[in-house]
């Protein structure tokens, strides 16, 4: 599902707020408030650390918004022609046009000579492709929901509530499964494979947990895992249909009445697969936590 910049009006100054917010996901300090242009775009300052020989230097943008996604027109080079005034009067080292379609080829060699003459030290333009890249990622769900909650809806936002993403990658091709969840082509599943005894009062073993891309992907691990034990079955679960909260839940219940009453054992490879799925499912199952929580859980993580 593409996303549809047309959610956020072109008649406020909401476009402009967006651009903050995603600005400072990326990393930026904001460094001045939102003005209005006469021609009715805004522009902001931002900066970031650079690197130096000796030390970090700060860098500071001006952030140029332009929202023309209703018009589907390329931001022209004539729009911008008092970026260098701009650019001398807010004593930034580089510029940034933040556009909801994207540059004309005149604008891009207008950035380029303007480069070459020294006016400024860089430019980038964050266009909609750059954007959306973005707003599909980990980190950028709260973003998605505020600016643009047509897109969001039935979608299970990710929060990071460990020190780090943690991704549920397929084991054969390497994609993350849980990133790309809600992508058209995404079919990853979690795949037990079981190897049930003959003897009645022996239990089963779960031999194998791991993640997968439905067909070739699945079928090419299943051959590998699965070649020397004629007794061992597989089961499968779509992670689209577990992320649902109340399936999350009984899951994790399951998980526990197939241990403790039904007496299934557990390979340590397989029972620790299946305790980083709870953990990575849950970055799309349960609600945020408020910055408290997430101070008290650290604090309760380190005295355990």
């Amino acid at each position: 599902m593409n996303i549809d910049f047309n959610e956020i009006p072109t008649e406020s100054d909401l476009w402009g707020q967006f651009a903050q917010d995603f600005m400072r996901n990326l990393g930026f300090n904001i460094d001045s408030p939102l003005l209005k242009l006469s021609d009715d775009s805004y522009e902001f300052c931002v900066s970031e650390q650079t690197s130096g020989k000796f030390n970090w230097v700060p860098f500071k943008w001006l952030v140029c918004c332009r929202h023309k996604s209703s018009t589907r027109l390329a931001v022209k080079e004539s729009e911008e022609s008092e970026a260098i005034e701009r650019i001398i009067r807010n004593k930034v080292d580089g510029f940034i046009g933040f556009y909801s379609t994207s540059a004309s080829s005149g604008l891009l060699l207008y950035l380029e000579s303007l480069k070459a003459k020294g006016n400024v030290k860089d430019y980038k333009i964050i266009d909609s492709k750059f954007i959306e890249s973005y707003l599909i990622t980990p980190g950028f769900d709260l973003i998605s929901s505020r600016y643009f909650p047509n897109y969001a809806l039935g979608r299970q936002a990710i929060h990071i509530y460990q020190e780090k993403y943690l991704p549920i990658c397929c084991e054969h091709c390497k994609k993350d499964l849980l990133e790309t969840l809600y992508t058209s082509d995404n079919q990853g599943v979690v795949v037990r494979l079981r190897l049930r005894n003959a003897d009645q009062q022996t239990p089963d073993i779960i031999t194998k947990v791991y993640f997968a891309c439905k067909g070739e992907c699945d079928e090419k691990l299943q051959t590998k895992y699965c070649q020397n034990t004629s007794q061992s079955t597989a089961s499968w679960s779509f992670i689209s249909d577990i992320v649902i909260p109340s399936a999350y839940l009984e899951r994790i219940v399951a998980l526990i009445n197939q241990i403790s009453r039904d007496g299934v054992v557990y390979e340590p490879d397989a029972l620790e697969t299946e305790e980083y799925l709870i953990r990575a499912l849950s970055q799309r199952t349960l609600r945020p936590p408020s910055a408290g929580e997430l101070i008290r859980t650290k604090r309760m993580l380190i005295n355990q």
